[in-house]
């Protein structure tokens, strides 16, 4: 088996990308966009040992289950790639995904877990889109799957109608003014990416978009301010962010407001939130609020909450109501400030102190100082750094509230503690329908616990 050799599979299964499945000629055969049952012609891309990656070039039999994707970049950009599948079958695949990986990498074997999933489409909250060059046409889009050639869009289902105008005004506007687009091979070229949030604040929007440029400057960067004000009802803010860095990072804590106020508002949860152009926010805010309301239940109440990797502090907040303090943990500076404000604003700023540094560094100090406390924690993908496990056992925390969006990390991280924490719930949380991504809230307690 080689690159470019063609056959033809019957797909028996799914990976743990939603990718479909086969087996032939003592090869395990890795394919995107099938379902299980179905019979397809695949071109194969590449080979590691006897596992084969290939693409469909042709369906002989679909299953009588396949839908209408509802999107003309759907099988080209890398973006939502189980949108051919039943949203029923979707949580089925990502929930069996899960199921598998807790009993692999944690040796767990859990009979069910519940789903929780709000809207399939026009769920996402914010969207970065890179600049890139079509036909000699300055275009705004996704990349190509696997490639980093841009896709010109024009709308997308995950995002709803609200980003439609905004590429139009922004494209119209570089195209008018010729402004250079960044070429990653030489590090040449302005624009670099698009970033903007729709936030739901008082019965409306506000808004925050982000122009990111290989530079300070942009040019007649106030005439383009003052036309994305005019594109929604609700107030608008634009920023610059400086990225000269050759790498594929987005964004850089050179922020400068061009347009509207430093940071923008969001209502979530029962309050209202100030947001930085820098602050993590979940993209989904249906589901985001019943992690929130999960969460928080699944605390007991206590003396000290850490809330390591706290973002803008919403969860802090929340959890004033069952400590009598919480102590946040954050790394991005205008993140730990947006933090402070909430807290305040919220009513809880005596309760609730927050900390801006990485949880590996803050984390051993704040624990070495207190007695027995919960630990809430909310990772990047990459999950627990070994050293912030190794505060954990050292310091052992009564219980443990773990919110990932890699199940992979999150069972790796579960194993790790296993010998002092076992599990007591599981439960999933469909932030990303239409992609193979799935959250996951799991509530650990000490062992020796009576």
């Amino acid at each position: 088996m080689k690159a470019k050799d063609t056959l033809e599979l019957t797909i028996d299964g799914y990976g743990m990308e939603g990718e479909g499945i086969a087996h032939a000629d003592g090869f395990t055969f890795f394919v995107p966009y099938v379902m299980t049952g179905e019979q397809v012609k695949v071109a194969v891309d590449r080979v590691k040992g006897s596992v084969a990656f290939a693409h469909i070039i042709k369906m002989i039999s679909p299953s009588p289950l396949r839908r209408e994707a509802g999107c003309p970049l759907f099988g080209k950009c890398g973006g939502c790639t189980l949108r051919h599948m039943p949203y029923d079958l979707q949580i089925e695949v990502k929930k069996a995904n899960v199921l598998s990986l807790f009993k692999k990498n944690a040796g767990m074997e859990l009979a069910d877990v519940p789903v929780f999933s709000a809207a399939q489409d026009g769920y996402r909250n914010k969207i970065a889109l890179p600049f890139g060059v079509e036909k000699g046409r300055h275009v705004l889009g996704m990349y190509k799957r696997g490639t980093h050639k841009v896709l010109p869009i024009e709308e997308c289902p995950l995002h709803g109608d609200w980003i439609e105008p905004l590429i139009s005004v922004v494209t119209s506007f570089v195209r008018e003014k010729n402004i250079s687009v960044y070429d990653e091979g030489t590090g040449k070229g302005l624009l670099r990416h698009l970033v903007a949030r729709r936030l739901p604040y008082r019965g409306g929007y506000r808004y925050g978009v982000i122009f990111v440029v290989n530079g300070t400057k942009l040019p007649s960067e106030r005439d383009l301010a003052m036309r994305l004000a005019k594109i929604w009802e609700g107030e608008t803010s634009v920023y610059l962010c400086a990225n000269t860095a050759h790498n594929n990072v987005i964004l850089t804590p050179e922020i400068r407001t061009l347009l509207g106020e430093d940071a923008i508002f969001a209502e979530l949860a029962g309050g209202e939130w100030e947001v930085s152009p820098l602050s993590f926010l979940q993209v989904n805010f249906p589901v985001a609020e019943q992690i929130y309301r999960d969460v928080v239940d699944s605390v007991r109440e206590t003396d000290v909450i850490v809330d390591a990797y706290s973002g803008t502090g919403i969860m802090s907040a929340l959890l004033a109501a069952k400590a009598k303090k919480v102590i946040g943990i954050e790394v991005i500076l205008p993140a730990t400030e947006n933090a402070g404000r909430n807290a305040a604003r919220f009513g809880v700023g005596e309760k609730v102190t927050h900390l801006c540094g990485t949880v590996e560094d803050v984390l051993p100090q704040v624990v070495s100082e207190i007695g027995s406390y919960t630990l809430v924690v909310d990772p990047p993908r990459a999950g627990l750094d070994a050293s912030v496990v190794e505060t954990i056992l050292r310091h052992p925390p009564e219980r443990i509230i773990y919110v990932s969006c890699s199940p992979a990390t999150l069972t790796r991280d579960i194993a790790r503690l296993g010998a002092a924490y076992s599990v007591d719930s599981v439960r999933l949380y469909d932030m990303f329908p239409g992609t193979p991504h799935i959250e996951t809230l799991v509530s650990l307690r000490r062992r020796f616990d009576n």
